[in-house]
């Protein structure tokens, strides 16, 4: 009777950011194969898509209510995908992006079911991220890269290096405490320049950064001076990269701890 309740496995996948471009096919097979696919329709190709590859599909996007708190509405998505496990289905909780980048639903489903004794992984998929660097151009090992959701960069003390990147994800509901917003404040992203403000002067400029969601359109990169972030247009995509202040500062003394030859190119760096 034991066996029986784990016939089932769960498999969360990233579809990518755009849509049908950055899905592998290793990934189209196992959406192909499996007997259930959750998802959440963030656009609406996105259901037209998955249709076309398997049929058995379950749309989470209704478990979000308007003023409900977005962790209910986790606990709610997590119960039909466990369940939709336990009941002897071979799963695929297909994520947008990264599966478990700003996703912890699929973390937690994942840990629930291998602690049932269930089969559950994860697959790596195209995030934000990996856009974000294609399409700004930036290398995050040149010049160093900090990032942070931006609410928590609010809640926690944070130390910033103005000599790399800094990425703010989220940014359209930093500080919200409710986890029940999905849209921007004015006043919280006001608190969040004023935070800011401890390293980069008001007129830094920033980039407001959205990838495609199709391959057929342009990502967003739309530079604004900091000041002006308040008033800037805002979405639930919209991640905020602020570029380095200042050129990286050598360190001379780790430098002579190292060895390194008074000829070598980093000597010759201020």
């Amino acid at each position: 009777m034991l066996a029986e309740q784990r016939r089932g496995s769960l498999l969360c996948l990233g579809l990518g950011v755009t849509l049908g471009s950055q899905l592998t096919i290793l990934a189209r097979e196992q959406l192909a194969t499996a007997d259930v696919v959750f998802f959440l329709s963030n656009s609406h190709y996105l259901a037209g898509f998955l249709q076309q590859i398997n049929p058995s599909l379950v749309d989470l996007q209704p478990f979000y209510q308007a003023g409900q708190s977005r962790l209910e509405s986790y606990h709610a998505m997590l119960e039909a995908v466990i369940t939709a496990v336990t009941t002897g289905n071979n799963v695929v909780w297909a994520c947008y992006g990264h599966p478990g980048i700003a996703s912890w639903p699929p973390h937690e489903a994942i840990r629930q079911l291998k602690a049932l004794g269930y089969q559950a992984k994860m697959a790596a998929g195209i995030g934000a991220d990996a856009c974000l660097y294609a399409d700004l151009g930036i290398d995050p090992m040149a010049e160093g890269c900090q990032q942070f959701e931006a609410s928590q960069f609010l809640f926690y003390q944070r130390t910033v290096d103005v000599s790399a990147y800094l990425l703010l994800w989220q940014v359209a509901i930093a500080g919200d405490f409710s986890l029940a917003k999905l849209e921007s404040e004015s006043r919280y992203i006001e608190t969040l320049v004023q935070h800011l403000r401890q390293w980069y002067p008001p007129d830094h400029q920033v980039i407001l950064y959205e990838a495609a969601d199709l391959p057929i359109w342009q990502f967003r990169a739309e530079q604004v001076r900091l000041a002006e972030l308040p008033q800037a247009t805002l979405n639930q995509i919209t991640t905020l990269v602020i570029p380095p202040l200042r050129a990286k500062t050598i360190n001379h003394k780790m430098l002579d701890q190292l060895g390194v030859p008074a000829d070598h190119p980093l000597r010759q760096k201020s």
